[in-house]
């Protein structure tokens, strides 16, 4: 991490283990700066898909520069952007090969 890096906050909306499983992997293989445990949350745009019964798998910028006058491109961390999107590579290509069943248990 460095000076810049914003921590991020994560949510599934179904808590499934295998894609709770995923994430931590992906913070200890990409050493992203997650700072939410498990829990349910979904922003406002990928709230909307909860009705579809489906997983929501949501990451956003977590305080103290969210929605700030200080969340300006001077601000956004070049390393913390890499591994964030190696985790997010990680992330959809192990979605990519699961079952509706570790996706979605019920």
């Amino acid at each position: 991490m460095d000076s810049h890096e914003a921590p991020i906050v994560a949510g599934i909306t179904n808590l499934a283990p295998y894609l709770e499983g995923l994430v931590e992997r992906g913070i200890e293989r990409y050493g992203t700066n997650f700072v939410s445990g498990p829990n349910t949350m979904a922003s406002g745009e990928g709230g909307t898909y909860r009705r579809l019964g489906v997983p929501v798998f949501t990451t956003m910028q977590g305080p103290p520069m969210y929605h700030t006058t200080g969340e300006v491109l001077e601000m956004v961390s070049t390393p913390g952007m890499e591994r964030m999107a190696r985790f997010m590579a990680f992330f959809v290509k192990e979605v990519s090969g699961a079952s509706v069943a570790q996706l979605n248990p019920r």
